[in-house]
């Protein structure tokens, strides 16, 4: 863990605020929460493959048993991967509304921004036309003499 790599990540404001009153840096805030992800995943194989062990060690049990079993598991398998999924839909239309608000108040900065871009042009040239001095009015040759 010798080398860092930036993230850049995007969280809502309830998890900063809480970050800001723990007092601790974010770094490592982050680092322990991905940690405890990973040992969790890890944690969660693990389980499985004790699970698809215990299955082969009832499988020579006797096969009725290991039918039942391999059923419950896979209806608890289903319903998980269906609720995680249903899970992650959420989190994905919620982020895509969340997007979709800030795209529209970009949209209405950008606006805003034009008008005073355009203000400040308009308020440009005025100055420009008012420090430009006057041109010296020439005369024609023939009136140079007279």
């Amino acid at each position: 863990m010798g080398e860092k790599k930036q993230l850049n990540v995007r969280i809502p404001l309830e998890l900063q605020e809480k970050i800001e009153n723990d007092g601790r840096p974010k770094v490592e805030i982050v680092i322990e929460a991905l940690e405890l992800y990973f040992a969790s995943k890890k944690q969660h194989n693990d389980s499985s493959n004790d699970t698809s062990a215990n299955n082969n060690a009832s499988q020579s049990d006797s096969n009725t048993t290991q039918n039942d079993s391999s059923i419950s598991n896979n209806d608890s398998k289903i319903s998980h991967d269906e609720s995680n999924i249903n899970k992650i839909e959420q989190q994905d239309s919620n982020e895509v509304l969340r997007m979709k608000t800030e795209i529209e108040f970009l949209r209405a900065k950008i606006d805003d921004l034009l008008k005073l871009l355009h203000q400040e042009q308009v308020l440009h040239i005025q100055t420009q036309r008012m420090l430009t001095a006057p041109q010296p009015v020439q005369k024609k040759w023939w009136q140079f003499w007279k």
